[in-house]
């Protein structure tokens, strides 16, 4: 609808013209900001008219938006996402090419338990869980076994791979049972004919020791045997 329909004699004035003017002027400012705010400063374009490989032509085409495989145009047929493939040859060359982000790494939560001990790995079954020495010595194996009346014992194996004899006292071994719980050595015991409780062990250099060690008098289910950090 003309302004002049509504305001006969709107366009006679010379002053309403030139306010009229000023209007049209002040919103085409006002628009254009936003227009250009649209587009991606790092992309090609405006395109007048941008023939797509479907048979579409799109017309004033901004690109907004870009990505690996695709972009996001606007034109006046609406906003559009495009597959790179899509588009005419000389455009897509010009587009700069996005990588990917690289996946994000995926967390799962677990309750804590400072005790719990880590999983055993296949076929490393009454082994040392931790490669960690302690005074130059490694926990070889172990396996339960009582001794008398004390049922949370195990026999252990240690070997020295140093060349320094070193003293290894009960305190120094720990258990972890399937339950998470720790329990400390109490005593060493060589097991002969004439079982002999030792407060300390000398393990020889380049030498080892098969003892068996007492955690508590009653029965429990071992998971591995460690040094005692």
């Amino acid at each position: 609808m003309r302004l002049a329909s509504v305001f006969p004699g709107f366009y006679e004035s010379p002053t309403m013209r030139s306010q009229a003017r000023l209007l049209v002027l002040a919103a085409t400012l006002l628009l254009a900001p936003l227009a250009l705010q649209a587009a991606d400063p790092g992309m090609p374009g405006p395109f007048a008219l941008l023939p797509l490989k479907d048979g579409r032509l799109l017309h004033n085409v901004r690109i907004i938006s870009n990505q690996p495989d695709s972009i996001v145009v606007k034109a006046d047929e609406g906003l559009l996402k495009l597959a790179k493939s899509n588009l005419p040859q000389g455009v897509a060359l010009v587009i700069p090419a996005k990588v990917a982000p690289p996946p994000r790494p995926v967390y799962v939560t677990q309750p804590f338990n400072p005790d719990r001990p880590p999983a055993a790995a296949p076929g490393a079954e009454n082994k040392l869980e931790n490669a960690s020495t302690f005074r130059g010595c490694s926990i070889v194996s172990f396996q339960s076994k009582a001794f008398q009346n004390s049922l949370g014992c195990a026999e252990v194996v240690i070997r020295n791979d140093s060349d320094t004899p070193a003293d290894i006292s009960p305190g120094n071994l720990v258990c972890i049972t399937t339950s998470g719980a720790r329990h400390i050595g109490r005593n060493l015991i060589i097991n002969g004919d004439t079982p002999v409780v030792k407060r300390v062990e000398t393990v020889p250099g380049r030498g080892e020791i098969d003892e068996i060690v007492t955690f508590t008098n009653d029965a429990l289910d071992i998971s591995y045997v460690q040094w005692n950090r």
